[in-house]
């Protein structure tokens, strides 16, 4: 009789190893289903991840951009800045200079002018001598009553026709 309980015994021991397998398989295979909605769940949070990565790069670049620009219109109002005061000087020296040159222009055609008029009233009047016309001084009040445009209205002036 041993020998038939240990039949029986191996026999259900059998059996509830059967129904273990079974349950594990089938537990297995809804643990695989289960695992394949958690793939497919983790799937889509990567893909939304992705493309909220994606947008975030777009607006990290534009954000860059901007501050790139910014900067470099900071640093290039901070350089007009520093040497403004380099392009006033250079500026009003350029101004000088030019004036200087206009009035040595203006000076020498005076100048040309005066000798020109010497040499008419050398060729009008020979028997005057002209070299003491440099040498007799007028004030200012005496040269601003003739204009350059008015004639004289002393009797004694000759007139040029």
């Amino acid at each position: 009789m041993d020998a038939l309980s240990e039949i029986r015994y191996e026999s259900h021991d059998f059996e509830a190893q059967l129904q273990l397998q079974l349950m594990s398989s089938t537990e297995a295979a809804n643990k695989v289903e289960e695992l394949k909605k958690i793939l497919e769940e983790a799937e889509m949070e990567l893909g939304t991840y992705r493309s909220l990565t994606d947008k975030l790069k777009g607006q990290l670049a534009e954000s860059s951009s901007t501050i790139i620009n910014v900067v470099i219109e900071t640093a290039a109002s901070k350089t007009e800045a520093k040497h403004h005061s380099e392009i006033e000087a250079t500026k009003v020296a350029m101004v000088n200079e030019q004036k200087d040159k206009i009035l040595k222009l203006g000076r020498k055609l005076a100048s040309d002018g005066y000798n020109l008029c010497l040499k008419k009233m050398d060729k009008a009047f020979p028997k005057i001598d002209t070299e003491v016309l440099d040498h007799i001084e007028v004030s200012d009040v005496e040269s601003e009553d003739f204009e350059d445009d008015e004639v004289s209205k002393d009797p004694a002036a000759p007139i040029d026709p």
